[in-house]
C-alpha cells in the first residue's frame, strides 16, 4: 500500500468515530449530565419542603429551569424521577410534585 492509501484509511477511521460520537453518543452523554443536574435540583427542593408546602415538577417546569437541554432529554429524566419515586402524585389534584 502506498502512503496516500494509509492516509485515507486513517481519515476514514477518525471520521467514523466522530460521526458515531456526534450522532449516537452525544444524546447519551447529555442525558447523563442532565440527570445528575436535575436530580440534584429536585432533591434540594425536597429538603426545603416541610409541612403543607410542595414543589410541582412537570416536564414544562423543568424546561423552564434547564434551557440547555432538549425536550427529549428532559422527558427521559422526568420519567426517571417518577420511576425512582423522587417525585410523587398529590392525592388531591394528581399533580406530580415533591412534598
Amino acid at each position: 500500500m502506498d502512503w496516500y492509501e494509509w492516509v485515507i484509511i486513517v481519515i476514514g477511521t477518525i471520521s467514523s468515530f466522530l460521526y458515531a460520537y456526534f450522532y449516537f453518543f452525544k444524546d447519551w452523554f447529555e442525558y447523563k449530565k442532565a440527570k445528575k443536574e436535575i436530580f440534584n435540583f429536585v432533591k434540594s427542593y425536597k429538603r426545603r419542603c416541610t409541612g403543607n408546602n410542595r414543589f410541582v415538577v412537570t416536564v414544562e417546569s423543568l424546561q423552564d429551569s434547564f434551557h440547555s437541554y432538549n425536550t427529549k432529554v428532559i422527558t427521559n429524566v422526568w420519567i426517571d424521577l417518577v420511576n425512582d419515586r423522587v417525585i410523587e402524585q398529590d392525592a388531591q389534584d394528581q399533580e406530580w410534585c415533591v412534598k
